[in-house]
């Protein structure tokens, strides 16, 4: 079948059943030496080769009328080529990709802007066995693979394909395919560490249960005869990516792969402890061995920090056994951002936040790399996004995001909270997503998303019109009602029987305050008065119910008891206490609140499921909104003895990633916990963003708490050009010094006009703590 101008292809209808594997060949012919534009795309997951040279793997997740390839600049010389595919179609809705994508091998092969003609064969592989086992219920299938019946040799030139199937042409609901706009995948060998290896019995069926079957596997076992070996390994940390394993041994050896992300009793069970809870979950990979050396390799990515390899066979013909593991990443090793304190503690939990953060990126800034893989806005949109700002320069993962979830919206115009695979729709994910966009604009300068994502944000926040009554914003029945976990409703779904709530709610109602204010500053910045004139009334009419609402608080803490720790910290940060003594009765209540749970207490409850609601519960997401306004009403040293006091327990239990909540029985490694990252960098190092105000704007506002020095390199968004700040205390004062690779301006709160810093500016700041009390010199 030639194939010209993009066309995809697809198998035969007959083909085309759910957790089926195909291997494509494309080849094609080049009469001269040059450079070739190679562009690729398939579903549901594929690898691809040219001449046998590994590509890539994907998809990048898309929504199916938005496809997007990745682009290779290639020069594979003159000759006849084999592009090479390996397509899973899974055929079920996962978090990367909705049901109804369905299987298709979309390439071109260019030559000075002319597509080549490709012709295409694919082959169903029946090594592949479907059992009805998935990795859990928002992932895809087990991989069951019995590899003496993989073709050998299929990606060369000399192969032949004579009794392969024709690839069948497809037209797709797209009016183009476009090109993939974030940087390539980084692919990083890393060697895991041996923390336990043996002999091992096999006890149970395992083809009937996987799961079970590896569990009830026992290790060193003197009882009974060996029938294999084991090998534990810890990656260290929490990664996503594959195993490749090097054996010799006979034909029918079986070897399974096994991944966790923290150890059960001691072991890896590849039964992922997730908030929804799946009894069929399976994260395991099975291969029958062909015999001889052999080289083995997963398909999909999985996530964990541990690995555990059982080999089924006689000990005594399993040689040469060698692991390695490919981490599938989309930021390096390298940190482009720095902070480092004279509190070793803090600086140790400043890297955790960012390795959590490469541990959650690769298409998508994404929740998990192990339980979902899923693109959560309140990841993105929470402290992802500053985490981001002040760790690395390439926010592109991250904006394809905010983009994506305007992509997806619902017909409703609500914005999703998860996409664009399964979707779910939460409304305070929604109308943070209101104020996230001005927020990333103020970070990162990106003018053409605030401008192209306007008129999303205004349908998104019309859809909340129906939610509105006299004192608020009502949560909504029919909708997950998340604001945090351990909040009233955030078990919606994990119990029994759910409670369905319909009246005003007064954190949701605040961030649809914060969502209105957003829109007046968006539209202004646009340029749209008329809309700033409407947003304006609304937000005026709002905050009248807001403060109504607020006017039961006495001015004392007991007062703030009745709101509640979140509506405290939101709305301490709204500006509707204006009186100074609610205010510091406010401040006052949120430190008590979060003295009494846990980490900082021992005996308080915990959070130990999904089904919890507790209101003496504080978790490092709902943080991201607290500590700011804190650090704002003068409360920097408490939120640093917080950072050593509650991430530190992490630190204490081993952890190496940040948990999703103060509690190990819940995921290891979720980046929407690592708020004191971002705060570090941009409070104590004092060099807050502010691109709405011009290019390269900044506002120096040091807090340096009970610190006696600090220093950092913050780097500029979308380039290669970075600042470095230092501070260090002195008798005189706190001695500030910044040079920056790029001219800058810095808003300083003692001046009308902003200074312009050419490459270096140095300040004495006298001994407080903010820079509006002092000015000694410069």
């Amino acid at each position: 079948m030639n194939m010209r101008n993009l066309q995809a292809v697809t198998a035969s209808s007959k083909h085309v059943v759910a957790d089926s594997h195909f291997y494509f060949r494309g080849c094609f012919s080049l009469s001269d030496a040059g450079r070739v534009k190679v562009k690729i795309l398939a579903t549901s997951w594929f690898e691809a080769w040219l001449d046998g040279a590994w590509l890539t793997e994907g998809p990048a997740r898309f929504d199916l009328a938005y496809p997007e390839y990745e682009t290779f600049e290639l020069e594979p010389g003159p000759g006849e080529h084999i592009l090479s595919m390996h397509v899973h179609y899974e055929g079920v809705a996962t978090r990367l990709l909705e049901q109804d994508v369905p299987l298709f091998v979309y390439a071109s092969v260019e030559v000075e802007g002319e597509p080549l003609e490709i012709q295409w064969n694919y082959l169903p592989l029946e090594a592949y066995r479907k059992t009805d086992r998935r990795i859990n219920c928002v992932l895809g299938w087990v991989e069951w693979c019995n590899t003496e019946k993989l073709p050998v040799q299929w990606m060369t030139s000399g192969f032949d394909c004579s009794s392969w199937f024709k690839a069948v042409p497809l037209v797709l609901p797209v009016t183009e395919f476009k090109a993939l706009e974030i940087g390539n995948i980084q692919h990083i060998r890393k060697e895991p560490k041996v923390v336990g290896e043996g002999n091992l019995v096999n006890m149970s069926m395992f083809t009937h249960d996987p799961t079970a079957g590896f569990i009830s596997r026992h290790l060193d076992d003197n009882e009974f005869p060996a029938q294999g070996r084991w090998m534990r390994f810890d990656l260290g940390k929490v990664r996503l990516g594959r195993p490749e394993i090097s054996i010799t041994a006979p034909a029918g050896t079986v070897v399974q792969v096994a991944y966790c992300e923290f150890l059960n009793n001691g072991r890896v069970s590849p039964y992922i402890s997730s908030a929804g809870g799946d009894v069929n979950t399976c994260n395991l990979d099975h291969f029958v061995l062909r015999g001889g050396e052999q080289t083995l390799k997963p398909l999909h990515p999985k996530g964990g920090r541990f690995m555990e390899v059982h080999i089924i066979g006689d000990p005594g013909t399993i040689k040469d056994v060698e692991v390695s593991f490919e981490e599938r990443v989309y930021f390096g090793e390298q940190f482009e951002g720095s902070f480092s304190c004279s509190d070793d503690l803090l600086n140790r939990i400043w890297a955790v936040g960012v390795e959590t953060l490469r541990s959650c990126s690769e298409d998508a800034i994404t929740d998990n790399p192990t339980r979902e893989r899923g693109q959560w806005l309140g990841d993105a949109v929470g402290a992802g996004m500053d985490i981001l700002a002040v760790s690395y320069a390439d926010m592109h993962p991250l904006k394809r995001g905010l983009l994506q979830a305007a992509q997806c919206m619902g017909d409703d115009g609500m914005i999703p909270a998860i996409f664009p695979g399964i979707r779910a729709f939460l409304p305070s994910f929604s109308i943070q997503w209101v104020f996230a966009i001005p927020h990333y604009f103020e970070v990162s300068g990106d003018f053409h998303t605030l401008e192209k994502l306007y008129s999303s944000a205004v349908a998104n926040i019309r859809y909340f019109d129906g939610d509105l009554s006299e004192d608020g914003l009502c949560m909504n029945p029919i909708r997950w009602n998340f604001i945090d976990w351990g909040y009233r409703g955030s078990s919606t779904g994990f119990r029994d029987e759910d409670e369905h709530y319909a009246e005003m709610d007064p954190a949701l109602s605040l961030f649809y305050l914060k969502a209105l204010q957003a829109l007046v500053r968006w539209s202004a910045l646009l340029g749209k008065e008329d809309d700033t004139v409407q947003w304006e009334h609304e937000e005026a009419e709002f905050r009248i119910k807001m403060q109504t609402f607020f006017h039961q608080v006495d001015g004392k803490a007991s007062g703030w008891e009745k709101i509640g720790y979140h509506s405290a910290a939101l709305a301490l940060g709204s500006g509707l206490l204006e009186n100074p003594e609610s205010r510091a009765a406010c401040v006052e209540y949120i430190k008590r609140h979060m003295l009494s749970c846990f980490p900082n207490s021992s005996l308080a409850p915990q959070l130990h499921d999904p089904t919890v609601e507790d209101s003496q519960l504080i978790t490092p997401f709902f943080a991201h909104h607290v500590f700011p306004v804190l650090i704002e009403a003068g409360e920097m040293d408490f939120v640093l003895k917080q950072f050593r006091i509650c991430w530190g327990w992490s630190l204490k239990e081993g952890l190496t990633t940040w948990p999703e909540v103060f509690d190990k029985r819940w995921s290891h490694c979720h980046q929407w916990s690592g708020c004191p990252t971002w705060i570090l960098s941009r409070y104590v190092l004092g060099l807050h963003p502010r691109f709405d105000l011009g290019k390269n704007h900044y506002v120096l506002k040091p807090d340096p708490g009970n610190l006696d020095s600090a220093e950092g390199v913050i780097p500029v968004p979308y380039c290669s050009d970075t600042i470095s700040v230092s501070w260090k205390r002195t008798a005189e004062g706190i001695s500030y010094q910044l040079k920056t690779s790029e001219p800058i301006w810095l808003h300083l709160s003692f001046g009308n006009e902003p200074v312009q810093v050419f490459s270096e500016y140095k300040i004495l700041l006298g001994t407080k703590t903010c820079v509006e009390d002092y000015l000694v010199g410069k």
